[in-house]
């Protein structure tokens, strides 16, 4: 086995790796959509703003058998990488993801970083199966997760269409507010609001024993944000919250198509403005943003979201919209050892 360093020129390599995706999401995950190919060959010309990516290819012969990517925030949590690695089923338990974590420590302290950032995904009680090894190579070595999200599921084609009697209920308690929605980019007369809020949301989702700093966005970095996942094919609906009397956003959310498969939505961010908490516009932006999205996307057939063990308020609010758990996502900062 070789591990090289990836040319993202080398189409050959890009290739096997995106082949590599796809035979671990369909082992590990195999309800979760195919992998994106726009995804992953806009991957380097369309990065995330704040973000760089490098990524570590292991090979067997002339095939990839292994990858792990990394990125470098430019902006906050400077001492972070956060790493994604992932090994081909039939290649595991070969020493393969430890030689590439060993490479990946290195390469952080290249670049001076401290602590590396990874999610790995197990069972939950009563659940679907999931292959834990990942999960048990880092408890095995005494790594403990900081927080763990709950993944919980909404199938559209078994939903009771009481997304309105539920939205309307919520409309009791929140008299003075309205909504505002769009597709892919914010409007421009409320970006600056959508802005501030998103950088609240490190202050205010449950982060668990994780290390981690406050993302500061303005507008350019959400503009920059929203060039990127236009560039790597996503399309998204948002769905916000005004308060009518100042005429500031203060609450939002948003769904994301991010594989090409127009079943299948993700559930990005969900924030609230706290001085508005406590009149139900969680579950206001929620439902009706379900409602809009599924009007533009008629073979949408499930939500994923994910949600920090501990956040029960969100919990419910999914429950609510009849969101089922899957399964567990821990994430874990390792240090970096010394050379």
């Amino acid at each position: 086995m070789t591990i090289t360093q990836l040319d993202p020129a080398h189409s050959v390599a890009m290739g096997q790796w995106y082949d590599l995706m796809v035979a671990v999401t369909r082992h590990d995950l195999p309800d979760f959509p195919t992998p994106s190919r726009q995804e992953h060959t806009a991957r380097f010309e369309h990065p995330w703003p704040t973000l760089t990516e490098e990524a570590l290819l292991a090979w067997d012969g002339d095939r990839v058998v292994g990858a792990a990517s990394y990125l470098l925030p430019q902006a906050e949590n400077l001492s972070m990488v956060y790493l994604e690695l992932i090994v081909h089923p039939q290649h595991r338990r070969r020493g393969i993801g430890t030689r590439l974590l060993e490479e990946v420590y290195a390469a952080a302290r290249r670049h001076h970083r401290s602590v590396i950032e990874i999610q790995t995904v197990r069972a939950v009680p009563g659940g679907v199966a999931r292959d834990e090894a990942g999960y048990r190579y880092l408890t095995n070595r005494a790594h403990q997760p900081g927080v763990t999200s709950i993944r919980s599921r909404c199938q559209i084609a078994d939903h009771s269409g009481g997304d309105e009697a539920t939205l309307a209920e919520a409309w009791t308690h929140a008299d003075g507010y309205s909504l505002v929605q769009w597709r892919d980019a914010v409007p421009e007369e409320i970006v600056e609001d959508v802005a501030a809020l998103q950088s609240r949301l490190m202050l205010d989702a449950p982060t668990g024993d994780l290390a981690v700093e406050q993302e500061l966005y303005d507008a350019a970095r959400v503009r920059g944000q929203e060039a990127t996942e236009l560039g790597r094919g996503h399309r998204s609906y948002s769905t916000a919250a005004r308060h009518d009397a100042t005429g500031q956003i203060v609450a939002r959310t948003k769904l994301s198509f991010e594989a090409n498969d127009d079943t299948h939505a993700r559930q990005r961010v969900t924030i609230v403005e706290p001085a508005h908490r406590g009149r139900r516009l969680g579950l206001i932006v929620k439902s009706a943003n379900h409602a809009y999205t599924r009007a533009h996307e008629p073979a949408l057939r499930v939500i994923d979201a994910w949600n920090a063990e501990e956040n029960t308020h969100m919990r419910a609010v999914n429950a609510m919209l009849d969101f089922q758990p899957v399964d567990c996502w821990s994430v874990f900062q390792l240090s970096v050892p010394a050379a």
